[in-house]
């Protein structure tokens, strides 16, 4: 880990040993989902807990991740164990994985109301704290503790969602993508987010950013018209390089509206998934198509371990096989640590007649997993020279 920084007391707190797939696990242990990470914030006065979800690979790894901040995680079965969800099965191929920060709450109208919801609630509406909070302390606290990319997404659910407006309006430049559940619900004829959001899309400083907006109108319809007159100033207003989305779901039946996450992250990284492996010609153009998209994004990120694996697989399927063995050396260079590698060399090479080499890349599956079987049946083969 990188050195701390801050002069602020740390306490770290394991919410549960991470253990791989397929070990032995003991009668009533908790399934895990990451770290507590507790901080003491001298901005609010108070220690502050973190959930810290780390990307499949990352202790194995070199690389640095863009983050996704998510408010309410406190809510773990609701909306902090669904976003772990998306991001596992998205980062496969569809999107680039991340770290997940959840910003569970202490005091959620103080914290995260830029104004009180009524006359005479004088402790609501302390949003700029926090936002000086999460600046100078929570944010730093996350980019020295883990290897981070400076692109970093605000998952804002409920009262978060009016922070992340919020915080868009105030400090444009902290987040690069917002993914918000109803912004505008504490608008008011005199004081409205949503209609600053709607000025702010025609700035300079709206070009980059992304802004996903969803909503349960089943409850609300004057929330919805907002969102509707917010739909009509984006389209109206937004400069080249802003990029937006909103949903109204209107027959949602219960009482909390889902963050739609999922498909705001797919439109986010929408041209990140390789095209087609199905038509790969080799290595240079996977190494083309993701340095495009590093340069679209504003940081680096490698082709996922999945696409190089089906990439080797349909080049040896087409006797290929210079192609596939470039495609699994950058593949063994990037993810040292991930089966694919040695199982894919081993079966092309095994293919080209290098039987040498396949006995040793199929050791080296063993020696990593022992629960190999293929491996292992196809290692006897060779040895005895069926």
């Amino acid at each position: 880990m990188k050195q701390i920084t801050q002069a602020a007391a740390v306490a770290v707190f394991l919410l549960t040993v991470i253990t791989r797939v397929g070990t032995a696990q003991a009668d009533g242990e908790p399934v895990a989902l990451g770290t507590y990470r507790v901080l003491h914030s001298r901005i609010l006065g108070e220690e502050r807990v973190l959930q810290v979800h780390l990307p499949k690979g990352y202790e194995s790894a070199e690389a640095a991740y863009p983050v996704a901040y998510l408010f309410y995680s406190d809510w773990v079965e609701g909306y902090f164990a669904q976003l772990v969800n998306d991001l596992y099965h998205l980062s496969m191929d569809r999107i680039p994985p991340m770290i997940l920060v959840g910003v569970p709450n202490t005091q959620r109208y103080r914290d995260l109301l830029p104004w009180p919801r009524s006359e005479g609630r004088s402790e609501e509406g302390q949003a700029d704290r926090f936002l000086e909070a999460l600046q100078r302390e929570i944010i730093p606290f996350v980019d020295a503790e883990y290897r981070t990319q400076p692109f970093r997404i605000l998952v804002g659910p409920q009262a978060a969602a009016v922070f992340g407006a919020y915080m868009l309006l105030e400090s444009p430049g902290t987040f690069q993508a917002f993914i918000l559940n109803d912004p505008c619900v504490t608008d008011s004829p005199e004081r409205s987010l949503c209609r600053d959001l709607a000025a702010f899309a025609s700035t300079p400083a709206a070009s980059g950013k992304y802004v996903a907006v969803s909503q349960d109108a089943a409850d609300d319809r004057r929330a919805a018209e907002m969102l509707e007159l917010l739909r009509a100033g984006f389209e109206e207003n937004a400069v080249a390089g802003f990029r937006w989305r909103i949903e109204i779901e209107t027959d949602w039946p219960f009482f909390l509206a889902p963050v739609a996450a999922r498909s705001a992250l797919l439109d986010l990284f929408r041209d990140y998934p390789f095209p087609s492996v199905d038509e790969v010609t080799g290595w240079e153009e996977i190494r083309s198509h993701y340095e495009r998209i590093s340069r679209t994004l504003g940081f680096t990120v490698d082709p996922p371990d999945l696409i190089l694996t089906q990439a080797s697989v349909r080049l040896m399927d087409t006797g290929e096989y210079q192609a596939a063995l470039q495609v699994l050396h950058h593949l063994v260079e990037i993810y040292p640590h991930s089966l694919n590698g040695p199982w894919q060399l081993a079966n092309l090479h095994r293919v080209m007649g290098d039987t040498a080499a396949a006995i040793r890349y199929y050791e080296e599956c063993l020696s990593r997993d022992p629960n190999i079987t293929p491996a292992r049946t196809w290692l006897e083969r060779l040895r005895s020279g069926r």
